[in-house]
């Protein structure tokens, strides 16, 4: 009788360790992207010719800007190899070529980076 006792303690020490890892699994994953208050973006669809590419998006500012400001924007949110990275430079590298996906990388470079605050698009326009 004293071992079905000494089994049953163990069986249900064992169980509420099963449920607390269940239980921190839970609360520690991510079941949707990074909610930033808005929908996703709609690309902009730009014809494209042998010329450099200086596009002009939505907002205002060229394609290579709103490459590099959204990978700076992101890199503080996800890890690079999430699926928002990979994304976003694909769009940036389909819409604005090797030009769109190097701004992507640069801009996700320059936020974590030691000094993020010198990051702009308007200095990294200037070095290339």
């Amino acid at each position: 009788m004293r071992n079905l006792q000494i089994e049953a303690l163990f069986g249900g020490v064992l169980a509420l360790v099963v449920l607390g890892v269940a239980i921190y699994a839970i609360a520690n994953t991510s079941f949707g992207g990074p909610s930033d208050g808005g929908g996703p973006t709609q690309p902009t669809v730009v014809a494209v010719s042998g010329d450099p590419v200086v596009l002009s998006a939505s907002t205002g500012q060229d394609l290579i800007c709103e490459c590099y400001d959204e990978g700076f924007d992101l890199a503080g949110k996800v890890k690079v190899l999430s699926p928002e990275y990979r994304t976003g430079f694909e769009q940036c590298r389909a819409r604005g070529g090797v030009d769109g996906g190097d701004a992507w990388t640069a801009g996700w470079n320059a936020r974590l980076s030691a000094k993020p605050y010198e990051a702009s698009c308007r200095a990294y326009k200037r070095r290339n």
